[in-house]
């Protein structure tokens, strides 16, 4: 209250470590500087540098200061509580005066050390200046008392350092803008950052061995595409086998893989095809790698599994063997050619030091010095993108439909046949009590027909196997395919935009350096989209065009047998 007091009484408007401060005092400065002041009750304060400058003077000159004054006030205190003769209430004032004198002690050396770096970065520049003038004037003279500088002398001299100092950090600043790194990523957990693209894309990506495997992106005829194959061949994935080890503590399924090119035949577990596959989806992240069969643990040596297993493993091996850059990889070139255990796992330790995976695996890459455009790039990817998304719900529903229908044909539609020839067979046995030649004839014909109506049944359900399901195998095979492609376009689209952010913060021969580096992960994405496309189609018209035929010849078949059933009746 008596602090309030002494505010209304002088009409300040600001305070100033408890000290009120006139408007009219401070009416000629530009401006005031607010701060945090590391006090013991973390005051915010305003500083004048007109008052912070007197507060220094008169600290030189000897006068009180508010510490003094709180002194004072506290021994009148003191001498006023003895007076009144209340001594228990004296010692207890003692005591809790005492405790604030101590915290007081400790909350000055703070508040000078805070007002000594205050007014020595407001009063130096305009101290300096002032003195510097009166030399050359011819004024300065020893025996005076160095003057108070004034308020707006002060705030004058404060804006023109924090000019001179803002001008001099922009002109730092704009003579380093041509050589600024590329902000990093904050996500490092993006597959943008974890790949190595990121690395790639700013020109941080380091190696420290030598390029062993080298690839090309070629223009065909206006077409942008992977160096096609010199020597093609083919696997077959054949004779699985159950095996052992361990004594025969531990028992798998073995398949033998023979290559056209050594014609060398090598035996794999399914957990080296895991293996290998999670080594050709580290390196070539812009290839989408096909799926395996899922691992399924229980009914694992089912003859129905091992076979569906060694189908879709031999649709991998196809596709690897199509592909112009994995067909060529080392460590696939490993896994179908090496027989010896001691190279075969030295090859194995080989491949997963590899350094060039990921995005350094772009450093592997020889393209068209031709520069692309990142606009026609953006819509050539776009557009795969909606056809990969279009496919897939295709693909789907027609996965969805020919489970459906091979259910059925394994299902109702073999029963009904086999129903239908039991019937027959009844009727067949009705007739056997007449010993008529014409009766005779029409048993035999009634025996003939159910017989055939149940070996269509079981054709129903053989067809399932042999022409729907490869079908299926396909569809799968497809589909995991392209799960990958979002991935792969989310990174090129990070790395666009990386670039785009970058280009104006780097000299021109950076920027340079870093578009060659996005053209070369772009020709490499465009070359596998022109590859992933013709896939398509040729996978496409493969699987249904033998699927047709196969139908054809199933029901023909079918045709065939009913035929000759109907001619027992002429």
């Amino acid at each position: 209250m008596k602090e309030m007091r002494r505010l209304r009484q002088s009409d300040a408007d600001v305070f100033f470590y408890s000290r009120p401060i006139p408007l009219s005092a401070i009416r000629g400065v530009h401006r005031a500087s607010v701060s945090f002041s590391p006090s013991w009750e973390h005051r915010l304060s305003v500083h004048d540098p007109s008052l912070v400058s007197a507060n220094h003077y008169n600290r030189a000159s000897g006068s009180r200061t508010d510490m003094s004054t709180d002194d004072e006030t506290r021994s009148s205190q003191q001498d006023h509580t003895i007076r009144n003769g209340s001594v228990g209430s004296a010692n207890s004032t003692k005591k809790r005066l005492s405790r604030q004198d101590s915290a007081r002690r400790r909350r000055p050396s703070e508040e000078r050390s805070c007002r000594r770096r205050i007014e020595k970065s407001a009063t130096s520049g305009s101290v300096h200046s002032h003195s510097r003038s009166s030399f050359r004037s011819g004024h300065h003279d020893n025996s005076k008392e160095p003057s108070r500088p004034s308020a707006t002398t002060t705030t004058a001299s404060l804006a023109s350092n924090s000019r001179r100092d803002l001008s001099r950090s922009h002109s730092e600043h704009g003579a380093d803008r041509g050589s600024s790194k590329v902000n990093k990523n904050i996500n490092r957990f993006s597959n943008f950052v974890k790949s190595g693209v990121e690395a790639y894309v700013i020109g941080d990506s380091k190696t420290s061995t030598p390029i062993s495997e080298r690839h090309e992106v070629v223009i065909n005829q206006g077409i942008i595409q992977w160096k096609p194959i010199q020597q093609y061949y083919t696997c077959v994935v054949d004779k699985p086998k159950k095996e052992s080890k361990l004594k025969g503590l531990k028992s798998f399924i073995a398949y033998s893989i023979t290559s056209s090119l050594t014609n060398i035949q090598v035996s794999r577990r399914y957990k080296h095809f895991d293996w290998l596959h999670e080594q050709l989806s580290a390196k070539y992240i812009f290839i989408p790698i096909p799926p395996l069969p899922e691992k399924q643990v229980a009914g694992r040596y089912e003859e129905d599994l091992i076979d569906h297993r060694k189908h879709i493993l031999q649709l991998w091996v196809n596709k690897i063997c199509r592909h112009p850059v994995l067909s060529q990889s080392e460590v696939w070139l490993h896994f179908i050619s090496c027989t010896d255990e001691k190279d075969w796992k030295s090859g194995k330790r080989r491949a997963e030091k590899d350094e060039y995976i990921g995005g350094s695996f772009l450093n592997c890459i020889t393209v068209p010095q031709q520069p692309l455009d990142p606009n026609a790039v953006d819509q050539q990817v776009e557009r795969f993108q909606r056809s990969v998304k279009t496919s897939e719900e295709a693909m789907r529903v027609m996965q969805e439909r020919m489970n459906m229908f091979q259910k059925v044909f394994a299902g109702p539609v073999k029963q009904n046949w086999q129903k239908m020839g039991s019937a027959f067979k009844t009727l067949q046995q009705s007739f056997e009590i007449d010993e008529t030649v014409a009766s005779r004839r029409l048993t035999d014909a009634l025996a003939h027909t159910a017989s055939e109506y149940h070996e269509i049944g079981q054709v129903f359900d053989a067809h399932t196997k042999n022409d729907m399901e490869p079908v299926l195998e396909n569809l799968y095979s497809y589909k995991g395919t392209v799960q990958n492609v979002p991935d792969i376009i989310h990174v090129h689209k990070q790395a666009l935009q990386k670039f785009r952010e970058s280009e104006g913060r780097l000299s021109s021969m950076e920027a340079e350096k870093m578009k060659q580096r996005i053209d070369a992960m772009s020709y490499a994405v465009i070359a596998e989209i022109q590859h992933q496309t013709a896939e398509k189609v040729e996978d496409l018209k493969s699987t249904m065009g033998t699927y047709l035929k196969r139908q054809a010849a199933f029901y023909q078949d079918v045709a065939s047998k009913l035929g000759a059933l109907s001619a027992r009746y002429d």
